[in-house]
């Protein structure tokens, strides 16, 4: 008796069952369509690169422009990266049917220089103010590191491997910033997306741009992409020894022959704005611990000097080198206050030897110390 009543009771068990099978499988068929032509969607695209390509071309074609050039350009204090990427992404636009040309807000250094005359290309000119001009900027996003003129300029565009800056506009514009290792990995990406061929000169400017930014793939912030186009750019460039490449191209970013202590301040300085606070960064290379240390004394005396010329109420020198594949930074501040929000921000430096705060394990500009100081100085708005 119980086993019948087992099976009666049973039955709107099996039809509940039944009735839900059927419905997930009416479900399953849907999703099964979806599933395929989301497939042949991807199949498509897969198969054909040239349409991957030509998407991503569309994917820029909504840029307002105004009468006139775009001119590519780079931050003040220009360095390899910002000189590089912008000759490069000018040559990139001008490939994809736009008018653009590069630019510099001022003279290059050293290393950047050597790249260009190893690769015969010319140093782009000098744009004294960007007022009213179609500007493309690359490897920054910040009014108080960028042209003068800026805040009046018609911004199109921004390729950045940085934290998000001050720049705004209200206009749709091309806005490419990755965690990256260098603006030119972000360059050399975009020509791959786009179907650009690069030709030998652009090849060998973004080769020296990343292993400049990258110290030869030793910073933090290097990523797999920056690796993978150092062989695929050196080909192209016919560079054979890429290390030996580096080693002369940082040979000449050691090198401050000729110029003033002012002027190896400020070769390598950028600003930021933390809301009412203003800080500067200046940024030095050294072969040794025995030059680091006297170029960080050279520089406490060039703060003394020259900090004041600047518009910033913190300002700093760091001076960097590399032992035994170790990066070791040299931070010296400007002025009392410098020097308070640097202990406090960063309390756990290894060593202060009178003129630098000593950073064993480095404090990258870009990765520790403007992040710190930003972080340190949005908890504190009104210290």
């Amino acid at each position: 008796m119980k086993n019948k009543e087992l099976k009666i009771k049973s039955i709107p068990l099996l039809l509940t069952a039944f009735l839900l099978v059927s419905l997930a499988g009416c479900a399953d068929k849907k999703n099964e369509e979806k599933l395929q032509e989301m497939q042949e969607t991807i199949d498509t695209l897969n198969a054909d690169k040239k349409l991957l390509q030509e998407l991503n071309r569309s994917s820029i074609e909504n840029m307002v422009l105004q009468e006139g050039d775009i001119y590519v350009i780079g931050h003040k204090s220009p360095d390899s990266d910002t000189v590089c990427t912008a000759i490069a992404y000018a040559h990139l636009l001008n490939e994809l049917g736009y008018k653009a040309r590069p630019a510099i807000t001022m003279p290059i250094n050293h290393e950047s220089e050597y790249i260009l005359n190893q690769a015969g290309v010319e140093v782009p000119e000098e744009l004294a103010d960007a007022s009213g001009l179609n500007i493309f900027l690359v490897d920054h996003s910040e009014y108080s590191q960028a042209a003068e003129g800026m805040i009046d300029a018609h911004i199109v565009g921004v390729i950045d491997h940085h934290g998000i800056g001050t720049v705004a506009t209200g206009n749709q514009v091309v806005y490419e910033a990755r965690p990256i290792g260098a603006t030119a990995t972000i360059v050399w990406l975009d020509y791959l997306n786009y179907g650009v061929e690069i030709p030998q000169k652009i090849a060998h400017i973004l080769l020296g741009a990343i292993l400049s930014d990258t110290s030869n793939l030793t910073a933090s912030t290097t990523t797999e992409a920056d690796r993978k186009a150092l062989p695929y750019l050196a080909k192209i460039a016919g560079v054979e020894d890429i290390d030996a490449f580096y080693k002369e191209l940082h040979a000449q970013a050691l090198s401050y022959e000729g110029m003033s202590d002012e002027e190896i301040l400020f070769q390598d300085y950028k600003e930021y704005e933390v809301g009412d606070t203003r800080f500067g960064i200046g940024l030095l290379n050294a072969i040794d611990l025995e030059t680091a240390s006297a170029l960080a004394v050279r520089m406490k005396q060039a703060l003394a000097d020259y900090g004041s010329t600047k518009d910033v109420s913190l300002i700093y020198a760091s001076v960097g080198m590399r032992e035994n594949g170790e990066k070791i930074d040299y931070i010296v501040p400007g002025n009392e206050l410098s020097e308070t929000v640097l202990k406090n921000a960063f309390p756990d430096y290894d060593e202060y030897d009178g003129t630098a705060y000593i950073f064993k394990k480095g404090l990258g500009r870009k990765s520790k110390f403007v992040p710190g100081l930003t972080d340190y100085l949005m908890a504190r708005p009104h210290e």
